[in-house]
């Protein structure tokens, strides 16, 4: 089990250190006594340059692993591949579909703002995996995560292209990050497309553990109901985690909640906070 984990947050929506950027976007930087690793990259080549300011020697990753193939969290790699080094990159095989948000009268292409190709040629090694798989000793991705609560919908209209065509998109590229500690499991979100809850759950299959220590990253309840997030917090607090880290695209409403019911177990980190395992 691991047992010391230095989370960094390199990519978020919020920042109060003056000489760190914020962006629409997500990354963090996981140190642990197994190895380093890169969780998503966020949008442009912030999360670098927070790093640079933080003095994080980003040389030291040994893998990236992209939770889904939105723009926000996957638009940085060229400029790892390109000024960092060539890389490991674990991901869901759909990460490279065509993939687009749906409004009223237009569709907004929110994929990966790069071709695989260029991306080969620039050293990635893409390692494509839709179930469990542990990428470094008693860290897993999650693989395809199972959609059991009728109540975590995606919420709003994605599409991907097949071809000429353009097909629902239930974001099954969706997948966490989950670290088996000695106070218990850690699971990491990019967007939590596919619901905390459902989330959490499946890293408990997984890994056969039923103590969650913490539930950190973006669970996309921004523009939920009340309803829904009512559920969700009902819900987390049955599962009982030590800490709740809401991240990016949570959204205020949700947070608050969140706070009304878990107080000192809700912990807000902006742009360059970390998070460490603790009593």
């Amino acid at each position: 089990m691991i047992s010391n984990l230095s989370l960094t947050i390199l990519a978020e929506n919020r920042v109060t250190n003056p000489r760190l950027i914020a962006e629409q976007g997500f990354s963090a930087f996981l140190q642990t006594e197994n190895g380093n690793i890169l969780f998503d990259t966020g949008q442009t080549d912030a999360f670098m340059k927070n790093a640079s300011e933080l003095d994080i020697n980003l040389h030291s990753t040994e893998v990236i692993v992209l939770s889904h193939g939105h723009y926000d969290h996957t638009g940085g790699l060229p400029y790892f591949l390109k000024y960092i080094k060539p890389v490991e990159v674990i991901c869901h095989p759909a990460l490279m579909n065509k993939k687009f948000k749906v409004y009223a009268k237009t569709k907004l292409d929110i994929g990966i703002p790069w071709e695989e190709s260029d991306m080969i040629k620039s050293g990635a090694k893409f390692n494509f995996k839709s179930h469990p798989y542990e990428v470094l000793e008693n860290i897993y991705i999650s693989g395809e995560i199972p959609r059991h609560s009728k109540y975590e919908d995606i919420g709003e209209v994605y599409q991907l292209q097949a071809k000429e065509s353009y097909i629902h998109d239930e974001i099954h590229d969706d997948l966490c990050l989950v670290i088996n500690t000695v106070k218990g499991l850690v699971i990491l979100l990019g967007c939590g497309h596919a619901g905390p809850i459902n989330s959490i759950k499946h890293a408990m299959r997984i890994m056969n553990q039923d103590k969650i220590y913490a539930i950190i990253g973006g669970m996309h309840l921004l523009h939920a109901s009340s309803e829904k997030i009512d559920k969700i917090v009902h819900n987390l607090e049955m599962l009982d985690p030590k800490f709740i880290v809401p991240l990016h695209c949570t959204g205020f409403q949700a947070i608050n909640k969140m706070f009304n019911k878990f107080k000192d177990r809700v912990i807000l980190l902006n742009v360059g906070d970390i998070f460490k395992l603790r009593n």
